[in-house]
């Protein structure tokens, strides 16, 4: 796992952006790829990367740690959280998937168009 050089404490904030751009890149990743790998979406990675998010939540900063292969407690710091927490990365429950915002607006298309295909369904059935 890569860490992040902190500097001096005064501009650890500042090089979450940094960092967290420098390792997509040298990844060769997209935006959109990298979200989808850390499950939010593509706007917030960019913000994140501009360093215009404040307070990133630890559930961003693990699925972003995942995707480009950056210690989570590296993340967590700079970021601006206290080191002791940065054990691992919060899980969401076994069972649950993690969705973009993109994935889910495709998904209530889907399902909107099935919801239209019923009614007109049921309408020819009267």
């Amino acid at each position: 796992m890569s860490t992040i050089d902190q500097g001096d404490r005064g501009s650890a904030r500042a090089s979450l952006g940094f960092s967290l751009r420098a390792a997509r890149t040298a990844l060769g990743l997209s935006l959109q790829e990298v979200s989808g790998r850390a499950g939010c979406s593509s706007a917030y990675v960019h913000k994140l990367e501009m360093d215009r998010v404040r307070t990133p939540s630890p559930r961003v900063l693990g699925g972003l740690a995942e995707a480009l292969g950056l210690g989570y407690g590296d993340l967590m710091r700079a970021a601006g959280y206290d080191a002791a927490g940065g054990g691992p990365p919060p899980r969401p429950p076994g069972a649950i998937k993690r969705y973009s915002n993109a994935h889910i607006v495709q998904l209530l298309e889907a399902l909107q168009g099935d919801v239209a295909d019923l009614k007109s369904l049921l309408g020819s059935q009267k």
